[in-house]
């Protein structure tokens, strides 16, 4: 990865400029993005100009109310899921880099009990394998 495409201290962290704060995006990759889903994860897709520069990837992260009552306990599983997101990022901005793409995810945990790590990080990179395939099935020419 190189500096020009990464903002500073961006490498390994999940910084301000990553997190999808744009209702207009939000609102279009819950009407007409694509999903792709491995049980707990879910994740809705679109391929969009974003409104921060340098910045390949924007990420918002969800779970359901009626499955999960209390606040504490949704927010335990976003926390969980910006982890392993973090850690596991770099392949999809080298992808998208490698494509001159930009993309806002939203993904969802649609589990009805707690996650364990492990089992969120086996999960979210059969779910990544998933979005490389609809990243390559797009027919968006490559930049060079």
């Amino acid at each position: 990865m190189t500096s020009e495409v990464l903002p500073y201290r961006l490498g390994q962290a999940f910084g301000k400029t990553e997190k999808l704060n744009s209702e207009k995006i939000i609102a279009g990759l819950f009407q007409s993005g694509v999903f792709v889903s491995k049980y707990p994860l879910r994740a809705n897709l679109m391929l969009t100009p974003l409104p921060v520069a340098g910045v390949p990837v924007q990420v918002v992260f969800t779970a359901s109310t009626r499955k999960f009552k209390r606040a504490v306990d949704r927010n335990f599983v976003k926390r969980r899921l910006r982890e392993v997101y973090r850690k596991n990022k770099l392949p999809l901005y080298e992808a998208l880099e490698r494509k001159g793409l930009t993309l806002a995810v939203a993904i969802m945990y649609v589990g009805a009990e707690l996650p364990t790590m492990p089992q969120l990080e086996k999960a979210y990179l059969i779910l990544l394998k998933k979005m490389f395939d609809v990243l390559e099935l797009s027919n968006a020419p490559e930049k060079e």
